[in-house]
């Protein structure tokens, strides 16, 4: 789900038109002030100050100045030469100016996500500097003063061709989070501003590609030196050559970064549910797991990803996560939205000095657990925390204890609901669900035990062959990844 965000902030600098007798400025004076505000160094004699219209708004003893106002329209150097005639002694008078964020970005306060990632503070470990992120994506666009500013090509597999410039809006967006040019004056800022961002066109201009060119692009951006890979895309099934190239990426010390998928179920999609990669669900601005975003016994960490259709923080503009796209700043919401803060969060720890074999497990044990407590199938390890994430690598401790690579699995076996049936002729099709994902068999009475017992899913259904003259009795047998096992009770289907 998206939303086009139109950018009509501004702030609006009025010229003040000063009554009476027009001043010459003094070079001093020129530029930007503070309209009646001035610095004075002596604490002005009550009657100059009342002849003046001075209101004296501060003082510092170790400035040795003042803070003074006036609504006169008077000029610094008027003001400046009343006091001489009457005040002996060295004296200064300075119009106070205005000051700003230098390069401030001017949606930046709509990015409530970099607020819960305290990205400020982040960058005061490290900015992503030295390292490498491959977007396996739609493609990135060059355009726009607020794109990435290390942008490399790499390949576009869509078209077989070197130019992997966007023609979806979403590649562009991913790489946004990842490393949007910031503190610039445009726009948003990004998690690792001067990582380098290595761009793989592996999606067509309707978001649609192939795990063909997903595995292609993964070797292609191993060997040309990336330290992280992006893969805010997946589908629902493995696929053993997309699962090699992840593996050879994992030996070659990349960390792998992938989105669980947007189908609000309790089953991680490929290639985020290999174990080679970080899997990464989505979170709403209230901390809250996303209504869409799928969990499971594979993911590791969530980090957010949007609910365009709430407004938490209150700012007028609906939760999505806000980036550039190939048509303007928009709201996007899903995984695909939260998995490149975990990948900016991994160049950053890369560029701050950490191993790149001890990233994953240094963001799930400095991760905010937002769930259940400890590991969850819908949170993970939690909500990850750039900045305990960074200080925990300031003194490294070599026997801290750690998560095991595979999350902890609890002892009750998936709940079994949802049974139906349906006969046709000598047909008869069995459907449940489970409330986790699960193998599935089927035992019936008399008859034996049958089914696929390696695909776990939480939609089952199984079909066999009968006697359209007879009842069968069965039940359900379902085991979790953890091996828990539900035995359901009987039912019995008549003629």
């Amino acid at each position: 789900m998206n939303r086009a965000f139109s950018p009509l902030l501004f702030l609006a600098l009025g010229a003040c038109a000063n009554s009476g007798m027009q001043e010459v400025m003094s070079a001093a004076d020129e530029g930007e002030v503070i309209d009646g505000e001035f610095i004075i160094s002596i604490e002005v004699p009550a009657d100059v100050a009342e002849e003046l219209g001075l209101v004296q708004l501060d003082w510092d003893d170790t400035l040795g100045a003042g803070l003074f106002r006036t609504d006169r329209h008077l000029s610094r150097v008027a003001i400046e030469a009343s006091l001489k005639e009457r005040v002996r002694g060295s004296l200064m008078v300075e119009s106070n100016r205005p000051t700003r964020a230098l390069a401030a970005d001017p949606y930046r306060w709509i990015q409530w996500n970099m607020d819960m990632m305290k990205i400020e503070t982040a960058w005061g470990y490290s900015t992503g500097r030295g390292t490498t992120v491959a977007v396996i994506d739609s493609g990135v666009s060059w355009e726009g003063s607020d794109a990435p500013t290390n942008l490399i090509a790499g390949w576009d597999y869509v078209d077989d061709d070197a130019d992997p410039s966007d023609e979806n809006g979403h590649g562009t967006h991913v790489a946004g989070t990842i490393a949007q040019a910031s503190n610039n004056g445009e726009g948003v800022v990004g998690m690792a501003p001067d990582t380098n961002i290595l761009v793989y066109r592996t999606l067509d201009r309707d978001g649609y590609g192939s795990v063909y060119w997903t595995a292609k692009a993964i070797t292609a951006a191993t060997d040309n030196g990336a330290d992280v890979i992006n893969l805010s895309l997946g589908s629902s099934s493995s696929s053993n050559t997309e699962r090699q190239a992840v593996q050879y990426a994992a030996s070659a010390g990349v960390v792998i970064v992938a989105a669980t998928g947007n189908a609000g179920n309790n089953r991680v999609d490929y290639p985020g549910a290999y174990a080679e990669t970080i899997a990464v669900g989505a979170v709403g601005a209230d901390k809250r797991v996303a209504s869409y975003s799928n969990g499971g016994s594979d993911i590791d960490v969530v980090a957010p990803g949007g609910e365009s259709g709430q407004d938490v923080n209150g700012d007028g503009y609906g939760d999505g996560i806000l980036q550039q796209t190939i048509t303007g700043y928009e709201f996007f919401d899903g995984t695909s939205m939260a998995t490149p803060h975990v990948a900016g969060l991994a160049a950053l720890l890369i560029s701050a000095g950490a191993n790149p074999e001890d990233v994953a497990v240094i963001i799930r044990t400095t991760a905010e657990d937002v769930g259940s407590q400890g590991w969850d199938t819908w949170s993970g390890y939690g909500l990850i925390d750039p900045v305990a994430a960074l200080a925990s690598i300031g003194e490294p401790a070599p026997g801290a204890e750690v998560p095991d690579e595979e999350p902890e699995s609890d002892a009750t076996g998936p709940v079994i609901s949802d049974i139906g049936g349906e006969r046709a002729g000598n047909s008869l099709t069995l459907t449940w669900t489970t409330d986790e994902p699960a193998s599935s068999e089927i035992e019936f009475q008399g008859y034996g035990m049958y089914g696929d017992a390696n695909d776990l899913v939480t939609a089952h259904e199984q079909a066999f062959t009968i006697n359209p003259a007879t009842s069968y009795t069965f039940r359900m047998v379902s085991t979790d990844a953890a091996g828990n096992q539900t035995i359901g009770a009987w039912w019995i289907s008549n003629p």
